[in-house]
C-alpha cells in the first residue's frame, strides 16, 4: 500500500496544473495580465485569508484536542506548534492586503464572504464531527500547494513593478511551508499506519476541504477584482 501523502501529493499535482488554465492564475502570473488586475487579485486573495484565518486556527486547535489519547505527547506537540506557527497569518495577509491598498478597518469589521465562510465552515464542521484525522488531510491541501503556488506567483511578480513591501505573505510561504509540508507529510503517513481508519478519514478531509478550497474562494476573489473589489462593493449597497 502506498504512503497516503504519496496518493495527496498526486491530488496536488492534479490541482495545481487544473489551477493553471483558470482566469484568476492568468490574470496574476500570465504574460499579459495587467498589473493593477493582478494586484487587484491578490488583495481579494488576502482578504479571503483575512476573513476565514482565525476559524481555521480555531477549529483545528479543538481537532487537535480530539485526537486518541494514546498518541505520542510529542505528534499532539508537534501538531500544537504548527499552530502556533501559523497563529499571525491571517495579520500578515492584512498587513499585504493594506500594502496593495486595502482598508485594515474595512478587513477587520466586515462581514466574510460566502466563499470564506464556507471555508470557515468547513473547519468548525471538523469540530464539530469529531473526526481529528481528517484535519490532517484538509491541512495537506494547505501545505501541499500553498508553498507551489506562492513560488510560482513569487517568480512572476519579480519581473515586474509589484510592490516589495506587498509580498511578505507570499516569500514566507514560498519557503517556509516546505517544512511545514515536510512535518504534515510526517504525521499523515504515521497516524495511517498506527490507527485504524485513520487514512480513510485523512483522504476524506482532503476531498472536503479541495470541494471549498482554494477555486471557490480564488474564483470570488477574481470576480470582486474584476469589480472593483471588496470596499467598493460594499460603498455600492451602503
Amino acid at each position: 500500500m502506498t504512503h497516503v501523502s504519496d496518493e495527496l501529493d498526486q491530488r496536488i499535482a492534479g490541482l495545481a496544473a487544473a489551477i493553471e488554465g483558470e482566469p484568476f492564475w492568468r490574470a496574476v502570473v500570465g504574460p499579459e495580465t495587467s498589473p493593477q488586475l493582478a494586484r487587484a487579485v491578490l488583495r481579494e486573495v488576502y482578504l479571503e485569508i483575512v476573513w476565514y484565518q482565525p476559524d481555521v486556527i480555531e477549529a483545528t486547535v479543538a481537532a487537535i484536542g480530539q485526537m486518541p489519547r494514546s498518541l505520542a505527547p510529542k505528534s499532539v506537540q508537534s501538531m500544537l506548534l504548527h499552530q502556533v506557527e501559523e497563529w499571525d497569518h491571517g495579520e500578515m495577509a492584512l498587513r499585504d492586503y493594506v500594502a496593495l491598498g486595502g482598508s485594515e478597518h474595512f478587513a477587520r469589521s466586515s462581514r466574510m464572504s460566502p466563499s470564506a465562510w464556507a471555508v470557515a465552515s468547513y473547519w468548525r464542521m471538523l469540530a464539530h464531527k469529531r473526526d481529528p484525522f481528517a484535519y490532517l488531510g484538509a491541512l495537506f491541501l494547505f501545505e501541499g500547494l500553498t508553498p507551489i503556488v506562492s513560488a510560482r506567483v513569487r517568480e512572476a511578480l519579480a519581473a515586474t513593478d509589484y510592490p516589495r513591501q506587498a509580498t511578505e505573505y507570499i516569500d514566507f510561504h514560498a519557503t517556509e511551508d516546505l517544512k511545514h509540508q515536510r512535518l504534515v507529510r510526517h504525521l499523515i503517513d504515521g497516524m495511517a499506519r498506527s490507527n485504524s481508519g485513520a487514512r480513510e478519514s485523512i483522504l476524506h478531509g482532503y476531498a472536503c476541504f479541495e470541494h471549498v478550497y482554494p477555486l471557490p474562494a480564488w474564483h470570488a476573489a477574481y470576480r470582486r477584482a474584476l469589480d472593483g473589489g471588496s470596499e467598493s462593493d460594499a460603498a455600492r449597497v451602503a
